[in-house]
């Protein structure tokens, strides 16, 4: 086990070897877009780039999250709603709705 590449996860299993840092697997991943040429005429770019993507062991929640969003917005709002400040404003909404005055 890398204490220096640890991900700080309390009872964290995984080795963070093998291109975990800190909770994080560097990657090149590629993404095509339809680009719209003169005389109306459409072809697909790839683009090339280097990222990271969550490591499946230290963070599983994460990892699905990343697998299973289908566009970038997608993907941002499921990781902004697993955040602690929404945790907590849910709690506080469902605390509420259960709360009544006498």
């Amino acid at each position: 086990m890398n204490l220096d590449k640890h991900c700080g996860t309390a009872g964290c299993i995984c080795t963070h070897t093998e291109g975990c840092e800190k909770g994080w697997i560097w990657g090149k991943f590629t993404d095509d877009k339809t680009v719209r040429l003169p005389n109306d005429v459409y072809t697909t770019v790839t683009e090339t780039f280097e990222g990271v993507s969550p490591c499946p062991i230290c963070d599983p929640d994460r990892y699905e999250i990343f697998l299973t969003s289908k566009s970038r917005e997608e993907l941002l709002e499921r990781l902004r709603n697993r955040g602690t400040h929404q945790r907590a404003k849910a709690y506080k909404e469902d605390e509420k709705s259960k709360t009544r005055t006498l």
